[in-house]
């Protein structure tokens, strides 16, 4: 528990460091006034966790590959983290339609003037602004996106919070190590939040929200690298989540950034329902019990 801790102190302190030094130093004050600058600082804060993992991996003179969880070996689970946040995504838009003050955007031109839009170009412009469309191109493109750019830098992330924390909470019961590992994520993000990442309407309060957005997803992610024994489908999830989560926000008109998509309510609700029947199918089904054991345990019994 002791390393845990040390590592999610230090990641936390360099990240902020950083975050700090962009913030102030380059001026990134919100991501709508300095949108590139946003994206570039907000890439290469992903990397982070990785790169204090490796540091820390060093200074303990650990071999990178010793955490046994970098294993590149593809299986069923590695398919099912690729096409779950796709069923979560759409999931989490039929729930945001049930929510007070919510209703589909069936008009899609109305998010960007066709004013603004050449006029040669306005007949694509109205095709990509129908609503079934613009979902299937956004699901496509996210796919692809997903297992490619996206979780590279997912990727980034994955191997402090699924390979180095992991590994590190072996003696940990499966629910409390995920649980520790969501806090520690969640709140690693909290500058993020507040320069209006995700939750621009509520950045304060969005800090909470994003906390529990990834002890959730850090549920279904661990469960994933638990049964394959490797990191790359955790990051294969993450990175398809980051690129289609956006969909929702884009077809659903009313609400705000705390009900809408997948950090809002409607998310929760969604990914509340997928860890309840990842529960029953790992207990029933496959009679794994992971919830029930420890890290050490559980990896003892995933894929060979």
């Amino acid at each position: 528990m002791k390393k845990a801790i040390k590592y999610s102190v230090m990641v936390c302190l360099v990240s902020w460091i950083y975050a700090a030094i962009m913030i102030f130093g380059f001026n990134v004050k919100n991501i709508i006034d300095n949108p590139a600058r946003y994206t570039i600082m907000a890439s290469l804060y992903m990397l982070l966790p990785m790169i204090v993992a490796i540091v820390m991996q060093k200074v303990d003179k650990d071999k990178l590959a010793s955490t046994g969880l970098l294993r590149f070996k593809i299986s069923w689970s590695w398919l099912v983290a690729w096409i779950l946040p796709v069923v979560i995504v759409l999931l989490t838009i039929l729930v945001n339609m049930l929510m007070p003050g919510c209703e589909f955007n069936a008009d899609l031109s109305s998010t960007i003037p066709v004013d603004s839009v050449p006029e040669e170009q306005k007949e694509l412009f109205a095709l990509f602004m129908n609503p079934a469309v613009m979902i299937v191109v956004t699901i496509v493109s996210g796919l692809f996106a997903g297992v490619t750019i996206n979780a590279v830098f997912a990727f980034g992330e994955e191997y402090g919070w699924r390979n180095y924390l992991v590994d590190a909470l072996r003696e940990k019961k499966f629910v409390c190590a995920v649980i520790f590992i969501g806090l520690v994520w969640g709140l690693w993000h909290f500058p993020l939040i507040l320069l209006g990442h995700n939750y621009p309407q509520h950045s304060v309060v969005g800090v909470f929200m994003m906390v529990i957005f990834c002890v959730l997803a850090s549920l279904i992610e661990t469960y994933f690298v638990i049964k394959a024994k490797s990191v790359f489908p955790a990051a294969i999830f993450h990175g398809t989540i980051n690129a289609v989560a956006g969909l929702n926000v884009l077809v659903i008109k009313g609400g705000n950034d705390l009900i809408n998509g997948m950090t809002g309510l409607s998310g929760f609700v969604v990914m509340a329902i997928v860890i309840m029947i990842v529960y029953v199918f790992d207990r029933y089904i496959l009679k794994d019990n992971i919830f029930s054991k420890t890290i050490g345990e559980a990896l003892d019994n995933g894929e060979r």
